[in-house]
């Protein structure tokens, strides 16, 4: 069963860490994107490709008005077999959420909300670039549980510029509080183009130290875990087994379709990734340059991407039925290296990082590339 990714650029304001395909003020060219995006979709009509999880995601896809937004998820419907019982998220600013538009995803069959909340300091807000406020996140998850949303994820970002372990901490309190469902945690990284690559050259920021960067790493994942979340990837808690269905796609090697500008699909043994240029968006049927994977490159993402996975790691039968070997006869120097040095656990049927190498991952990671 495939995933659908439906990539909305638009924002209001690019965040100052954000290097994501976006557009920001370009509203006035969202009704042209959504007959394209339809238009794309209706390419694989005829392939009949059946889907359990459909993704919104951005950009800020809950800036789309509600008429917008039905009409995608009519093309999706249209073009796609989505199956009964389908995981459907939104991305969402919290300033963008009001009750209009919570009562009618839900009505729509929008079952799950990825709140873009990243932390509780209007200040550190502020630093992101972000156009919301705290209150605005509260006032938001309000609105959506109050529309009969009982799957709400939100983002928490962490090792921001100025950041502490108390403000940290206050914000986690925040979290816990609201208790959502779901919880991705992500530690900034600053990439080159963006305002904060700008500010790093200029002395305005200066980046965490590795050692508190790994401190804020552990006092997320015991703080989550002491409160009923389980740390089911190696960024990602949930409640009541509420994972991201569409997510754990990508950590699993399960194949997806992406649509939108600068959207990535993974396809017949293919990587697709679409132009991130919105005028050739717009005009050429040639969206995307594809990339033929070999089975030593899929044998590869298997593995970095499912060990990810703290619970299930890297099925060994899985990865058997799929690519007709064993794991340990395609990659035994790391296989034996890592277990060797306890950052990897062999259990029956899988392998799975060891707690103590969820820090240093890529460390181990790497050498299934």
């Amino acid at each position: 069963m495939k995933g659908i990714y439906i990539h909305v650029p638009f924002c209001l304001k690019k965040c100052n860490y954000c290097d994501f395909c976006s557009y920001p003020d370009m509203t006035d060219r969202i009704s042209e994107y959504v007959l394209r995006a339809n238009s794309e979709m209706e390419k694989y009509k005829n392939e009949k490709i059946e889907a359990d999880t459909l993704y919104f995601g951005g950009g800020t896809p809950s800036l789309l008005s509600v008429e917008q937004i039905s009409n995608l998820l009519k093309g999706a419907k249209e073009n796609f077999k989505i199956m009964p019982k389908s995981e459907i998220t939104i991305e969402a600013n919290p300033c963008t959420v009001n009750s209009q538009k919570a009562n009618a995803w839900k009505n729509m069959g929008i079952n799950r909300i990825s709140l873009g909340a990243q932390t509780f300091s209007d200040s550190e807000l502020k630093k992101l670039g972000r156009i919301h406020n705290s209150e605005d996140t509260k006032r938001a998850f309000s609105i959506l549980r109050d529309a009969g949303f009982d799957n709400i994820s939100l983002d928490l970002m962490y090792a921001i510029p100025n950041q502490d372990e108390k403000s940290l901490k206050d914000t986690l309190k925040e979290f816990i509080t609201l208790s959502p469902e779901h919880i991705s945690c992500y530690g900034l990284k600053i990439e080159e183009g963006t305002p904060f690559s700008n500010f790093l050259e200029k002395g305005e920021i200066s980046e965490k130290s590795d050692e508190e960067y790994e401190n804020m790493y552990h006092i997320i994942k015991d703080t989550l875990e002491i409160n009923g979340y389980e740390q089911y990837e190696l960024s990602n808690f949930s409640k009541d087994g509420k994972h991201s269905r569409h997510n754990v796609k990508y950590w699993t090697g399960e194949e997806y379709v992406g649509i939108g500008p600068g959207a990535s699909s993974l396809y017949g043994g293919k990587r697709y990734t679409n132009t991130g240029d919105f005028e050739k968006y717009l005009s050429s049927f040639e969206l995307s340059e594809d990339i033929i994977l070999s089975k030593e490159d899929l044998m590869s993402e298997f593995m970095f991407l499912s060990l990810r996975l703290t619970k299930t790691g890297a099925s060994k039968t899985l990865f058997r039925e799929r690519f007709g070997h064993d794991i340990w006869e395609v990659f035994p120097d790391a296989i034996k290296k890592h277990l060797g040095n306890g950052l990897l656990k062999d259990e029956g049927d899988r392998y799975i990082l060891a707690q103590r190498a969820y820090y240093i991952s890529n460390y181990v990671l790497c050498d299934f590339v």
